[in-house]
């Protein structure tokens, strides 16, 4: 697996991070929806069973209504008398509520209308019950299995009153419920989450405030968290000014550091080209000498250059590269206007790396400068960022790198030409940086057949 492939797969392998605010809503919406839609459906089972058992209720109180009515025809048959019966709908045909007597054959032996057809009940034993929902008609029974001893024939028969009463009723009590219940959660559900969201908002404030802070941090508008938080957030906020100011010391430290050794190095380099100037040396060992001082004073000044930049910082402000390498190619197309190279800049406008600037300008001027020098009339800078991993690609027509081992050339003093005036330094410094920024360098084929420079960094 190649750098650009490690790289990728370096990406890939992070979590997505939703906003908090959202993470918190959509999980404790959805725990809310779960409640609310389980204790709605066992708020509307409880209620259709008890709305069953009162309808169970009532036709069982019918029947004992019409067993009271019952009476025997002289042929010793059971009959009812609907005159006797207290609720008046078995005396309407078109009411839906109706009654009917079978004997132990399943035969219909009375029934309150004359034109009323019902399948005939399970057979039942005495004193069993039997409640059921009809398909055909759509209507609910009830039967009731009983013995009738004739006491003039003293003769036992077995009977099964059915009293059927339709569901229209019953639908549209049901259909009520339902409706007014899940109206009703369903308003508690809306005001429950318009509450929910004013708690996190109100809940949430101090880490908004906390990212408006160190978003103004890394625009260089404040130098360290100085609103109150809340007793949770104190803890973080005091490690966080800590390790800023740990680390501006750290880099002032190194500034200080590398800007007094090349200070100090500034006297004995300045006697030791005094002497190389002395007419008394021989030619060849003052050529020498004056090739290593020269060599001493750029890397010195390579140290300054760095010592004045910031370098990484952990809360740095994201910087548009387009402007960046529109002034280093201007600037270099003056340098090499003898040459007539034309320089291309397609780096998208919107492009930003979270970079120190002074880095930057380093990292990518040497570069330039690189693809200028070596090349012939072509230099092109380009930009493409994939998987949070933007790689910018620096060409040139030149000859190119060494097919063999092309990654020595990153070693500090390492040089693929020895024509051109150079120190060999430059990539090497530019592998420093990009590193630091925990990306990785590649040297490849350019599609102008010359040299490329890979910078591949993670956008963070």
């Amino acid at each position: 697996m190649g750098p650009a492939a490690r790289l990728k797969a370096t990406a890939a392998r992070r979590p997505r991070v939703t906003s908090l605010r959202a993470r918190l809503l959509v999980s404790t919406a959805i725990v809310l929806l779960a409640f609310v839609g389980l204790g709605g459906l066992a708020l509307e089972k409880a209620f259709e069973s008890a709305l069953l058992q009162a309808q169970q209720d009532k036709l069982e109180g019918l029947i004992y209504a019409l067993l009271g009515a019952a009476s025997t025809t002289p042929d010793g048959e059971l009959t009812i008398s609907l005159d006797a019966v207290p609720d008046r709908r078995l005396r309407e045909p078109l009411s839906g509520l109706q009654a009917a007597l079978f004997n132990e054959l399943g035969i219909m032996v009375w029934s309150s209308n004359q034109s009323l057809d019902m399948p005939p009940p399970p057979q039942l034993a005495v004193g069993q019950w039997n409640f059921q929902r009809l398909d055909k008609p759509d209507a609910f029974r009830l039967s009731f299995g009983l013995r009738w001893i004739d006491s003039d024939r003293n003769t036992p028969r077995l009977y099964t009153v059915s009293v059927i009463d339709d569901t229209s009723a019953f639908d549209r009590q049901l259909g009520i419920f339902r409706r007014t219940l899940w109206t009703w959660l369903g308003g508690t559900v809306v005001a429950l989450v318009v509450i929910l969201l004013l708690i996190l908002r109100w809940s949430l404030a101090p880490l908004k405030r906390l990212g408006r802070e160190l978003h103004m941090i890394e625009s260089g508008l404040q130098g360290e968290i100085e609103g109150s938080y809340p007793d949770e957030l104190k803890q973080l906020t005091r490690d966080l000014n800590a390790m800023i100011v740990s680390e501006r010391n750290q880099q002032t430290r190194y500034r200080n550091a590398l800007g007094d050794l090349a200070h100090t190095l500034k006297t004995p380099l300045a006697v030791l080209r005094g002497i190389s100037s002395e007419p008394d040396i021989p030619g060849a060992q003052q050529r020498q000498l004056d090739e290593q001082v020269g060599r001493m004073q750029h890397i010195v000044d390579h140290q300054l250059r760095r010592a004045a930049a910031a370098g990484s910082r952990t809360l740095t402000e994201p910087v548009a590269l387009k402007p960046l390498v529109d002034k280093l190619m201007s600037a270099l197309s003056k340098v090499y206007a003898s040459r007539n190279i034309t320089f291309e800049n397609e780096l998208d406008p919107i492009l930003r790396l979270r970079a120190d600037q002074g880095d930057l300008y380093e990292m990518l001027g040497n570069l330039i400068e690189n693809a200028a020098k070596y090349g012939n009339q072509r230099v092109r800078v380009a930009a493409q960022v994939d998987h949070n991993i933007c790689r910018l690609d620096f060409d040139d027509d030149g000859p190119g790198f060494p097919s063999e081992a092309p990654e020595k050339l990153l070693e500090r003093g390492a040089r693929a030409d020895t024509r051109l005036p150079g120190q060999g330094i430059g990539l090497a410094a530019v592998n420093e940086i990009v590193q630091a920024y925990g990306g990785r360098l590649l040297l490849e084929r350019s599609m102008f057949g010359g040299g490329r420079v890979s910078v591949l960094v993670p956008i963070r």
